[in-house]
């Protein structure tokens, strides 16, 4: 197209313009500036708008031409001023302001989040994200607001999750709220990372970051901030024990806080309530609060100890090896770190990271220690049993065989069991998977093992664990746990029906959290074997509740009860199981004691799983 032509015929001369009548003037600049802009709009591939043009122009009574250069004046102006906005916000940001980044990887991020959908400022925004928020199993509920089935007799939990408010947080992007008198800004931002280390391949993976900024060249009134939520988040979590698992193998790839997963956050055991014998409770606790002492790492680093740990919990199932462990946490306010070995994508590699992103005191747990298959490495094994077989062709059995024998044996050994023991040993390496025993090892108490944690193992066959595994050192203490006792099934009885009343006397008052200190001295007053004719505390005999029998007469039918138990038959989870079955019903548990026992004892002996009686 010939745009020289088509201008020239668009724009009239300047001398055709001086020739017009000033009458005629406002009409011709219309036409002008029509033909102008139905010539801009025919190069630009817009004719169609050409009517458009004419009809808001005819509707207006303005020339559209002079309405555009408004727009356009505005447009430049706007661009203008957001360069200006965003030089001086830059300036601004740079030296009047400090700011503080939290990672989502960083537990910080949690607290602060949770923290920020509690702030009616926040929670008022317009910029808003809704979760869904379900309650867990600890959680207290108002048995009111829970329905029945249509008979009224049976509970009803089908709009349980309706009634359940969602949670609202700030959504991604800008927002600003005041907290003490002090002005934040905070920017929730939300990038696709590429990763080029992924088992999957080069993948893309979301990572948040919260940026939260105040005016100041101090962070300090973001410090106090941060600090309040921490606290806030702990005040919550009082009394209450958490449980991590590793994550997932595409997050845990990158170490760090990321590698643990939350799965549990549950109330505290008293360790009252674990089944064992006084003293050993006794020794464990006294061992664990010396070696958690602050003073403890300096002694260790003085004499070149390694700052470890280890227990080793064995007996039968349902001794209370576990609930143990649980107690243990909540005693000394520590965080469960739970490692099943026997998780098919868990390397030795992600082993060794899993216990380098340890926190600095933490309990890792590892259960059923016997189950997970862990032996020595199959070149390891052949190399021990060719060291023996070698030893004994050396010897000759007897020590009557020649010179000659044993060369020959020697010779012959070399040759053939060696190859043999080597190529076995090659198709075991190709069917191996999970966690070797040297695996296990080194992340336990290798070079670059993580020091300060608390190892906890536990066992139904002590006996089947390899010797380097148990070895002082790697385990420091054994607890032996056996079949519950008359005593302790007495104990279990008391503790099953009068630990309500207990509670309701004390929910009045909102729940604290002991020390370790005062939970110690505690448990050293009381008498390693209470009498059975203690008089029962106020708070259990001011109301029986629901049972069927009044407070006060429960020492005597705990200790009739025992009686029927035979020492050492059954385990505390078999005693507790009968027991939970009849929770407000000691009389008709003391009354069926005995036709239980007998049905345990006769599964027992015909080796069956079946319960006759339950």
């Amino acid at each position: 197209m010939d745009y020289n032509a088509v201008l020239k015929g668009l724009l009239p001369s300047m001398a055709g313009n001086t020739s017009f009548e000033s009458g005629n003037s406002s009409a011709t600049d219309h036409t002008q500036h029509a033909k102008v802009v139905e010539g801009i709009l025919a190069l630009v591939g817009l004719r169609g708008l050409v009517p458009v043009y004419g009809f808001i122009g005819n509707w207006l009574g303005i020339e559209p031409t002079y309405l555009l250069s408004a727009i356009g004046v505005l447009w430049a102006l706007n661009k203008l001023f957001r360069q200006i906005y965003s030089l001086f916000s830059r300036l601004l940001n740079d030296h009047f302001m400090s700011s503080i980044h939290v990672a989502n990887t960083d537990d910080i991020y949690i607290h602060l989040m949770q923290w920020l959908a509690s702030q009616p400022r926040m929670v008022n925004s317009r910029d808003l994200t809704a979760e869904t928020m379900s309650k867990r199993a600890w959680e207290d509920e108002d048995a009111s607001s829970v329905a029945r089935d249509r008979s009224g007799r049976w509970l009803n939990f089908s709009n349980q999750e309706a009634r359940t408010p969602p949670q609202f947080s700030p959504a991604v992007g800008l927002h600003s709220f005041w907290w003490k008198g002090q002005y934040y800004r905070l920017n929730r931002k939300r990038e696709s990372v590429f990763d080029e280390g992924s088992t999957a391949g080069s993948v893309f993976r979301d990572q948040e970051d919260l940026v939260i900024s105040c005016f100041g060249r101090s962070p300090e009134p973001i410090k106090e901030l941060l600090a309040a939520a921490k606290a806030r988040y702990y005040r919550d979590h009082q009394a209450r024990t958490i449980v991590k698992r590793p994550s997932m193998h595409h997050v845990r790839r990158f170490g760090g806080r990321g590698s643990w997963n939350q799965v549990a956050n549950r109330p505290t055991r008293d360790i009252r309530t674990v089944v064992l014998d006084e003293q050993q409770k006794q020794q464990v606790l006294a061992d664990m609060n010396e070696y958690l002492h602050p003073e403890t790492p300096i002694w260790y680093s003085n004499r070149g100890i390694p700052l470890r740990r280890g227990y080793l919990f064995h007996g039968p199932p349902g001794t209370g090896k576990t609930s143990l462990s649980f107690a243990l946490a909540g005693i000394f306010g520590l965080d469960i770190h739970v490692i099943s070995l026997l998780e098919p994508s868990l390397t030795e590699e992600d082993l060794s990271s899993l216990f380098a992103s340890l926190p600095r005191r933490c309990i890792v747990l590892l259960e059923d220690i016997d189950t997970a298959g862990l032996r020595r490495t199959p070149a390891e094994a052949a190399k021990e049993e060719a060291a023996k077989e070698v030893a004994e062709a050396q010897t000759g059995g007897d020590g009557s065989s020649s010179g000659a024998n044993k060369k020959a044996v020697t010779s012959d050994w070399k040759v053939s069991d060696l190859a043999r023991a080597l190529k076995h040993t090659q198709d075991q390496s190709d069917q191996k998977q999970g966690i070797s025993l040297s695996g296990l090892l080194n992340a336990i108490d290798g070079v670059a093992s993580h020091e300060g944690r608390v190892l906890i193992m536990t066992t139904n066959n002590p006996e089947q664990l390899d010797s380097a595994l148990i070895r002082p050192g790697r385990v420091d203490l054994q607890v032996a746990f056996s079949n519950a006792t008359r005593e302790q099934a007495r104990e279990l009885f008391v503790r099953m029906y009068e630990g309500d009343q207990g509670r309701a006397s004390s929910s009045s008052s909102p729940p604290s959290s002991p020390s370790p200190t005062s939970e110690l001295k505690a448990i050293e007053e009381t008498p390693a074997e209470p009498s059975a004719e203690k008089k029962p505390s106020t708070a259990t005999t001011e109301s029986s509740g629901d049972l069927d029998v009044p407070v006060q007469e429960l020492p005597a039918i705990a200790r009739q009860f025992s009686e029927k138990i035979p020492e050492g038959a059954f385990s505390p989870a078999q005693i507790q199981g009968y027991l939970l079955k009849r929770k407000k019903h000691p009389l008709k548990s003391l009354e069926e004691a005995d036709m239980w026992v007998d049905g345990l004892i006769k599964q027992k002996a015909l080796r069956t799983k079946i319960m006759q009686v339950q």
